[in-house]
């Protein structure tokens, strides 16, 4: 229906007109933020919501994959202590890798280079699973925390007798001297990332190592 086919008084016709533009040529009221409807307030926070704790997972490659840190948690700072070392703290992981078979360390070619005489680590994740295997990632119980509940740890025996993994140019097996060991342990969930340009193998899932601000290895 138009204006114009409804019947009024003249005088309240034209007024009726001049209300219209008069109100046609007002600009659109602002509504502060606080009185927005609550669906759009909570439908903007949802969305910002998840922009922010989407994953971005950075990549970064390793060129060198001879000797890989495996950390003892999600934790790239934390020391502990040296028991039997008063004032002797280990640092938030341990290093592993393999020893070129034959190689003579007293005569090297590289000295310069810390890494020599060891190989390019194919699976930092295997090499660093077996040493939670084996129990060496939990000295002194400090990844007790991280062991569930239900979890049965094997019997331990004297490393001599039961070592099997990657040694030192001596010969000696790489963990901590006079550990006891046996396979069996609880081994978690392991993330390859890295840090400092070396691969970090870190306990958790695969967004650890944006959780700690570090990129993941590129493959």
């Amino acid at each position: 229906m138009n204006l114009s086919d409804v019947h009024y008084p003249a005088d309240t016709k034209q007024a009726v007109r001049n209300l219209l533009i008069q109100e046609a040529r007002k600009e659109p009221k602002r509504v502060p933020w606080w009185r927005k409807p609550a669906a759009l307030t909570f439908a903007g926070l949802a969305l910002a919501g998840s922009t922010a704790a989407g994953v971005y997972v950075a990549l970064a490659p390793v060129e060198d994959k001879r000797d890989i840190r495996c950390y003892f948690h999600a934790d790239l700072t934390t020391t502990y202590p040296v028991a039997g070392s008063p004032g002797d703290f280990m640092p938030p992981y341990i290093t592993t890798g393999t020893f070129i078979t034959g190689f003579d360390a007293k005569n090297n070619p590289a000295p310069e280079d810390p890494n020599a005489g060891m190989m390019q680590v194919t699976d930092p994740i295997a090499s660093c699973a077996a040493l939670w295997d084996t129990n060496a990632m939990n000295p002194d119980g400090i990844t007790d925390d991280l062991i569930p509940e239900e979890f049965t740890s094997p019997a331990e025996v004297p490393m001599s007798e039961t070592w099997t993994g990657d040694l030192d140019a001596e010969g000696n097996p790489m963990i901590p001297s006079g550990m006891l060991v046996t396979s069996g342990h609880y081994v978690p969930e392991l993330t390859e990332c890295v840090v400092d340009k070396s691969v970090a193998v870190i306990p958790g899932p695969a967004e650890v190592c944006a959780k700690l601000g570090i990129p993941a290895l590129e493959k």
